[in-house]
């Protein structure tokens, strides 16, 4: 038996998918190591929350890289498609080989995927001293609400596969998946030269909110609500329920992920000796920009707007009584409210849009 000594966390804001799983295994390769709650909160004198504000736990840490490589990837800047659908950007890029190329080429990490010998070259990366990323089989579209594509090896037994502990992930699978479950595998080669820098995270976020707005996904929500005066005398409670329930499962919180990835510059100024702990790895240098910090100050206010409407649109479901159907007048009232909220939540986004033109048109300068 091998196993390697990897005892870094999963961010409780996903499943295991890609991105969950590789920033463990960055941070594992690059010893990027951290204390535990309770080590923590003796140094505070009170309760940790986990959150990263200190910048001494590793799930405080975790959660930085992992909202890092999220939002780089693009992922947390597309809208969830009505009733769940994943839009044609949100296929393009999530949990793909495009996702895995741009964060490894980003982080400056080299990879090699492999289909056939399993085993061996699983095998060969654990004797090397390198955890292996492996994607599951996997019919139909990949979905971030249920992201159950990857798992990351630390071990093996023979011909049993040892995991990282799915400690802090959302829905942690209770074992190992088998061999027959696995379709490929990443095997870390090695660090390299970044291939690709905060310009094309951000041209990569400029491409997926444009997709959004080319498909008109968030006006899709809006018009889920027009007209409906027409329409309710034809609508049973069954289905207004579902009609508000797919506008606040539209509101997935990507701007908790990219507000907390890209305003580095809050947390610099508001606690420098932590900030120091948080951000010393050179990942983190691009966001250190002086000339985007008003731009990303627009990104941290859109952000933090966006997350209060989007409680708002949730609030507009969890807070009504659902067992009865109201008169109309109230219907169309509650109609009404999540038209105005989600128009908001639409214009927080492009306010985060602008600013990242803005920033990619500074960075462009650059340019020879």
């Amino acid at each position: 038996m091998k196993k390697l000594d990897f005892n870094i966390p999963f961010c409780g804001f996903r499943d295991l998918d890609f991105t969950s799983c590789f920033t463990g295994v960055y941070m594992y390769l690059e010893g990027i190591q951290g204390n535990d709650d309770d080590e923590c909160a003796k140094k505070q004198g009170k309760p940790c929350d986990g959150c990263g504000n200190c910048g001494q736990t590793l799930n405080g840490l975790q959660e930085r890289f992992f909202f890092l490589f999220d939002t780089v990837s693009g992922r947390s800047a597309t809208v969830r498609g009505w009733g769940k659908k994943p839009t044609a950007i949100f296929r393009e890029i999530y949990d793909t080989e495009d996702m895995v190329d741009f964060i490894m080429g980003y982080a400056g990490y080299s990879s090699m995927r492999y289909t056939d010998n399993l085993m061996e070259h699983i095998r060969e990366a654990i004797d090397g001293g390198s955890p292996v990323l492996a994607r599951l089989k996997k019919d139909g579209s990949y979905m971030d609400y249920n992201a159950d594509s990857f798992r990351t090896i630390v071990g093996y037994d023979g011909d049993k596969l040892l995991m990282a502990n799915p400690k802090g992930a959302q829905n942690p699978p209770k074992r190992a998946p088998k061999l027959s479950e696995i379709g490929s595998v990443y095997v870390i080669t090695g660090k390299t030269e970044r291939r690709y820098t905060l310009l094309d995270a951000l041209r990569r976020i400029k491409r997926v909110m444009d997709a959004d707005r080319e498909a008109g996904t968030w006006d899709e929500y809006i018009h889920a609500f027009e007209k409906y005066w027409e329409r309710l005398k034809d609508h049973s409670l069954k289905e207004l329920k579902r009609l508000h329930k797919n506008a606040w499962d539209g509101a997935i919180w990507n701007c908790h992920n990219f507000g907390s990835a890209l305003c580095i510059h809050y947390v610099i100024r508001q606690n420098p000796e932590s900030a120091q702990r948080q951000f010393q790895n050179w990942i983190w240098d691009d966001l250190k920009d002086a000339r985007l910090v008003p731009a990303l100050e627009r990104v941290g206010t859109a952000c933090d707007e966006s997350h209060t409407h989007q409680w708002q649109l949730r609030s507009l479901y969890e807070t009504r009584d659902w067992s009865k159907k109201y008169y109309n007048e109230m219907e169309w009232g509650m109609c009404e409210n999540a038209i105005l909220v989600l128009g908001k939540i639409k214009e927080d986004d492009d306010i985060v849009y602008n600013a990242v033109c803005e920033m990619i048109d500074i960075l462009e300068g650059d340019q020879p």
